[in-house]
């Protein structure tokens, strides 16, 4: 039997060739699901790994020792952590006095520090790094500071802070110290100096703002010199910080660092002194895994259609040879072979080729990924050959074996005589609309079960896109059917032989329909590929464009808000190139959202603003109508108010304060006018921070501890240079002053009117209750005007930089607000600065830069004083995204579209080669009767691509609307962003017309072999 069926391979080659390909095209694609899926699961980790921002591969742990002979924390720190693609900095460090050798110079209380490797991270600009336990070194501003030079040796001593001046005060005695080395760090935002603040700018009661750096020994030598006189004081703040390499988080590797970190944490958490461990690892892993999974989720989406073609085909190649050898099995049924043997002679015919096809399938799928997945994803390696067995491999052997059994089950079911008959076999009555409903109600479930059930993707929801796509196929096909009919007749009524011949061939001929079907499937699958694509990519280019803001944007240090104003308006003078942008402070009210300021001078030439119906030179006028009103500015002369007190209660020790902003972004002046009496004083003081001009923002009175009092006054003016900045006239206008916003009760503030020789103010009946007696001048809009996203929401105000309430008026719209997105908006920078008074630091400070930025941007940030910490730009923040699973997993869709059109493409190549063998004597003879060579050859190919390129975008079109939101975009939050109804249309013509140009010029080619058979045979 073996033999013979050899034998039957031997005699006819081309179709055990035929089912060989297939059979390897089959399990190609079948396993091309699982070696893509490991392959992408591996690129993404990586990705992730690379963009994921240091801090998540981080360890950080910090302990304040118990006693100074305590070292179990720096004992344990070798023992922690130690594995391949670890790096550990271990730091102590406590507070110092160091005492000039000039009394006239005051003296400093640097952190006095040692670092694992700091000299590498320092550069020296004069002297040397330490080496003996008696040698430091020091900024060079510190060492300017103190008047000292290289080589000097100076006294230091343990230092503590003073509960009540909050100065630091010295407890121990002093030591000597050398300075051998003056320094300037490398690189202030490198990842080395971790959160340790050892370079905060601003100063401090420490007089210093670098610390002072030290061997461990010395660090030591110091401890036992304070040892007799304060054992109990001296103990360290010691840190280890650990940082996990790019190339040791890997796929492999995910459990054992995880598993690596919670042990470490488990054992610094152990130690006494209260260890604080902190990671933001676990939040790495998490999108990690959340990637892979999403992967796993989507991939097989375009795989089970894939492989589902690739058996339909085989079933079409399978049948129609086993038509062929029609008058073959009806010679074995007469001659007495049984069913079983008939049924094996029949299929082991196919059955071997198919089975040396998968064998040969099975290697060539992985090679195909491999070099598929280098060209598609930017971080790929080799996956083993073990990738791909699994049930993928198996599910699609043992369809590839149904398909062939249930190809010959129509022919081996027949009777002889009907086997027997040279006419082809009629189209089942009831067989072929079966199937049909079945697919439609598959379909039906599948979708239910994505739009109304709470998986997603998963379970049977899992064919819904292709479902969708086969049956509206099989529909259409079968609604085709009967208009070719009609077409048919039509033209045999005009005389038009060849349409006529082309239109019966398509509505006649056994299997057109599910030709036409499987065009349709596999144009419809690339396009819904080409679409998914498509409307993922706008959605990731939307998100980049506004999660970011503008096309580069840089995060500095913390700095004053006015100092970040001043400072950027320095580097861009004219707002060409240049934005300031800070946060303002998380409202404690849930219905206040996210608020962003910026400085709308800039805004039109640095944002990414994508609302046309807003533009953002338009939004940016609205954010700073003209106040009105000018900004009172003040310079470092004597200021002096003049003020009648006409009752205090409940005060004690109240002092009058300005508050002046300087112009050159210096900190904050709180400056103290003297003691409120009552009556009719002038209070006056001069203002040296105000060097280049302040700006007045309030004027306060304030009682030690912030206790509340009743006031009623009247202020009369204020002068400076013998010049009223402010007259009674002025005073006396009530638009030009206000008070602080009260929310409620717990907060008074002063009620303000018109007096005939000033403005009066008054507080009373505050009954403990809480007061801010400021007034400050109105030179902003009132209410304050901002830009919202439509769909933010947000009430009558909002949380001011000083945390005070704010109203608002909403002037403008827009879809999505510059880095905020759909959930926040945007206010101008410069006016929330003067509605606030205390003069504090901007809340994640930022420089948006626009496309005519300058190449030597970050030279002119530094020259400004600003240390940059981060540098963010639209490509690389586009191509993370690109990185991420969903991305990742759609293009693969994008590749089993591609080869479903090749599957297509091949199964039309078969269906015409074998029509050619079967109706070459038929076109003969209707060329010796006078039939036209052209009309005679008439295959209704080219009508039949045509016709599947006009129904299958309306396929994938219902497709497409129907799973879209169900569709992965992100692997994170997206925050409102997915992908749209209607993408980008070029990806989509592109792939739709790609698609049926190739099944167009099979079709040709096929059409022109066939009228080649026409000819007649020479005798």
């Amino acid at each position: 039997m073996i033999g013979l069926i050899l034998s039957m391979v031997r005699a006819r080659p081309g179709q055990a060739l035929t089912a060989f390909l297939l059979a390897v095209f089959a399990m190609a694609a079948a396993v091309s699901a699982p070696v893509y899926s490991a392959a992408a699961d591996r690129a993404v980790v990586r990705s992730e790994v690379s963009a994921a921002p240091v801090t998540e591969r981080v360890v950080q742990a910090r302990r304040t020792s118990p006693t100074l002979q305590d070292v179990d924390f720096e004992d344990l720190v070798p023992q922690l952590f130690n594995d391949s693609g670890f790096s550990s900095v271990f730091s102590t460090e406590y507070d110092t006095i160091i005492t000039p050798n000039d009394a006239k110079i005051t003296t400093i209380a640097p952190r006095f520090v040692y670092r694992d490797d700091v000299c590498a991270h320092l550069r020296f600009t004069a002297g040397r790094c330490f080496v003996s336990e008696t040698e430091v070194v020091l900024s060079t501003a510190a060492i300017e500071r103190l008047g000292l030079h290289v080589g000097d040796t100076f006294q230091a001593c343990y230092a503590t802070i003073d509960a009540e001046s909050g100065d630091f005060i010295p407890a121990g005695p002093n030591s000597t110290l050398t300075l051998v080395g003056a320094f300037e760090p490398r690189n202030k935002a490198e990842q080395y100096w971790s959160d340790a603040d050892y370079f905060n700018p601003r100063y401090t009661a420490r007089q210093t703002t670098e610390p002072a750096f030290a061997s461990r020994l010395t660090l030591e030598a110091l401890e036992h010199g304070l040892t007799l006189e304060a054992l109990e004081h001296g103990t360290e703040r010691q840190a280890l910080d650990v940082v996990i390499d790019d190339s040791a988080i890997t796929r492999d590797s995910l459990d054992a660092i995880n598993a690596s970190v919670q042990a470490g944490k488990d054992k610094l958490a152990a130690l006494p002194g209260h260890a604080t461990v902190h990671t933001e690892l676990p939040a790495l892993l998490t999108r990690i895994n959340g990637d892979r999974d999403l992967v796993a989720e989507v991939v097989p989406v375009a795989a089970v259609p894939l492989v589902l073609l690739c058996w339909f085909v085989l079933f079409i190649a399978v049948a129609a040879a086993t038509q062929e050898r029609r008058l073959e099995l009806g010679l074995f049924a007469l001659r007495g072979v049984s069913a079983p043997r008939r049924w094996w002679l029949a299929a082991g015919e196919s059955v071997l080729p198919i089975l040396a096809g998968a064998a040969a399938g099975f290697v060539l799928g992985h090679f195909m990924v491999r070099v598929a997945a280098r060209v598609l994803l930017s971080s790929s390696s080799d996956v083993p050959l073990s990738a791909g067995l699994n049930w993928w491999a198996l599910a699609s052997l043992g369809g590839a074996l149904l398909a062939t059994l249930l190809a010959q089950r129509a022919e081996l079911a027949k009777r002889t005589a009907d086997l027997l008959r040279n006419v082809p076999s009629r189209v089942s009555r009831w067989g072929a609309p079966v199937f049909e409903v079945v697919v439609v109600v598959l379909t039906v479930v599948a979708v239910v079960q994505l739009r109304w059930g709470s998986g997603g993707l998963t379970g049977f929801a899992l064919i819904a896109p292709s479902a969708v796509v086969i049956a509206t196929a099989l529909l259409t096909a079968r609604a085709v059917l009967p208009i070719a009919e009609r077409v048919g007749r039509r033209a045999m009524r005009r005389g038009r032989i060849g349409p006529t011949l082309a239109a019966y061939t398509l509505s006649r001929r056994p299997g057109t329909q599910r030709v036409l079907a499987l065009f349709v499937v596999a144009i419809g699958l690339l396009i819904f590929a080409a679409t998914a694509a498509s409307a993922s990519s706008d959605a990731r280019d939307r998100r980049t464009r506004v999660e970011l803001g503008a096309p580069r944007v840089l995060s500095i240090e913390p700095v004053s808000r006015a100092a970040l104003l001043s400072k950027v308006r320095a580097i861009d003078p004219q707002g060409r190139f240049a934005m300031a942008a800070a946060m303002l402070p998380v409202s404690e009210d849930s219905a206040v959202p996210p608020m962003l300021a910026v400085d709308s001078n800039a805004l039109a030439a640095t944002a990414l603003w994508d609302d046309p119906a807003l533009p953002a030179a338009e939004a940016a006028r609205r954010l700073k109508p003209d106040p009105g009103r000018p900004t009172i500015m003040v310079d470092n002369k004597d200021l002096s108010l003049d003020v009648t007190i006409d009752a205090l209660v409940d005060a004690y020790g109240v002092h009058w304060v300005a508050v002046v902003v300087p112009s050159d972004g210096s900190d904050v002046g709180r400056v103290d006018l003297g003691q409120v009496r009552t009556g009719r004083r002038t209070y006056t003081r001069n203002l040296p921070m105000c060097v280049n001009k302040c700006r007045l923002a309030a004027l306060e009175l304030e009682q030690p501890d912030g206790r509340g009092f009743d006031v009623t006054m009247t202020l009369h003016s204020l002068s400076q240079r013998g010049a009223a900045l402010v007259d009674e006239a002025a005073f006396a206008d009530t638009d030009g002053w206000r008070a602080p916003e009260s929310p409620g009760p717990k907060l008074l503030v002063p009620e303000l009117t018109a007096a005939k020789d000033g403005l009066r103010a008054e507080i009373s009946g505050y009954k403990g209750a809480d007061v801010a007696v400021r007034i400050m001048p109105t030179d902003v809009p009132s209410p304050m005007p901002i830009v919202m996203a439509r769909t933010a929401g947000i009430g009558d105000h909002m949380t001011g930089f000083d945390e005070s309430r704010q109203t608002i008026t909403i002037v403008g719209e827009v879809e999505t607000v510059p880095k905020l997105g759909y959930r926040g908006g945007i206010v101008d920078l410069d006016y929330a600065e003067r509605e606030a008074t205390d003069g504090g630091d901007a809340e994640y400070p930022q420089i948006f830069l626009g496309p005519d930025a300058p190449p030597d941007i970050l030279d002119r940030v530094r020259a400004q004083g600003l240390t940059v910490t981060g540098d963010r730009a639209v490509g690389p923040l586009r191509a993370a995204l690109d990185e991420q699973g969903p991305a990742v997993a759609l293009r693969f869709h994008e590749l089993a579209g591609g080869l479903a059109v090749l599957l297509a493409t091949g199964a039309l190549w078969l269906v015409a080669s074998l029509d050619r063998l079967r109706r070459a004597g038929e076109l003969r003879a209707l060329r010796a009767q006078g039939v036209a060579r052209r009309d005679a050859g008439a295959s209704g190919y080219l009508a039949l691509v045509g016709t599947a390129a006009l129904i299958a975008p309306f396929a994938a079109l219902a497709s497409w609307l129907l799973v879209r939101e169900y569709l992965p975009v992100f692997s994170d939050d997206p925050q409102g962003f997915q992908a749209s109804y209607w993408p980008s249309p070029v990806p989509v013509v592109v792939a739709w017309a790609a698609a049926s140009a190739l099944l167009a010029a099979a079709a040709i080619v096929a059409g022109a072999r066939l009228r080649a058979a026409t000819t007649q045979r020479k005798r």
